[in-house]
């Protein structure tokens, strides 16, 4: 089943999809899904969407919210900070755990290039709260790299000249340089203990893949690092977006349900 649902977070309203498997009778394991800068819950080609689905399937519920300020939720994108995002983040665990289906022992966390940076830090923020973490090529350089003022490769100099920056025809706000200068994702990533999974393409260059090497340093033996060759941000081939796929769906199947289950190649021994 999928159906809209929303939450609140700093006085604005998260509107997001919620996918319950049907049928199942009992508390169920759920994974929340957190999109990047410039996209909406149903992220890059709708893969977000795709991995809800396959859970689903697979007797794992989810929940995909739009940030304040992206898709359909309350808020402008020229408000939005990463401090924002993840009190966001927070706010969404805060209400996965209120919904009577769900197992709260078993609430995992999983983000796609800026929202994988902001579920690292969602995740060390409540350790205790969050039993996995699934990660996409993880942008925790989007704030390192603000401190110079660039922006995925992009020059943002005059950003507090103008009061914001032209990021993809949307403007962005110089509160988003004055908060990642605060900033320091990977030590708040470091607070969460439990087990993690990495994909990221070693030809990325909008997300370096620098930054899941330091996570896996980071987390050490609990973490496992998928590079990809020859795949960039965007995983633009069958076989770059299936690897991508059935690596986080069996880790999150292993990880919630105790069995591993994969997802079928886009074709036939797609390469």
């Amino acid at each position: 089943m999928e159906r809209y649902v929303t939450c609140e977070s700093g006085g604005l309203t998260l509107r997001g999809m919620l996918h319950i498997p049907e049928g199942s009778g009992k508390k169920l394991p759920m994974v929340i899904l957190f999109h990047g800068l410039c996209d909406d819950r149903a992220e890059i080609n709708f893969v977000h969407t795709e991995l809800s689905r396959h859970l689903c399937r697979a007797g794992i519920a989810s929940v995909r919210f739009d940030f304040a300020g992206s898709g359909e939720s309350d808020g402008r994108f020229e408000d939005m900070t990463v401090s924002r995002e993840v009190a966001d983040g927070i706010a969404i665990l805060d209400y996965v755990r209120t919904l009577e289906f769900v197992d709260t022992s078993r609430v995992a966390i999983h983000g796609l290039s800026m929202g994988g940076c902001v579920a690292s830090m969602v995740a060390g923020e409540r350790d205790a709260d969050v039993c996995a973490l699934s990660l996409w090529c993880p942008a925790p350089d989007v704030i390192y790299h603000m401190r110079e003022k660039t922006l995925c490769g992009q020059d943002v100099s005059d950003i507090e000249a103008l009061g914001c920056a032209d990021v993809e025809g949307v403007k962005l706000g110089v509160g988003f340089y004055y908060d990642a200068l605060k900033l320091d994702p990977f030590t708040v990533a470091a607070k969460f203990t439990k087990r993690v999974n990495l994909v990221h393409g070693d030809a990325d260059i909008t997300a370096s893949p620098e930054c899941s090497k330091r996570y896996k340093e980071i987390y050490g033996d609990r973490a496992n690092l998928l590079l990809i060759p020859g795949a960039e941000h965007r995983f633009k081939s069958f076989f770059y977006r299936w690897a991508r796929m059935d690596s986080a769906v069996r880790f999150l199947t292993r990880e919630l349900l105790g069995e591993e289950k994969g997802v079928s190649p886009y074709i036939e021994n797609a390469e």
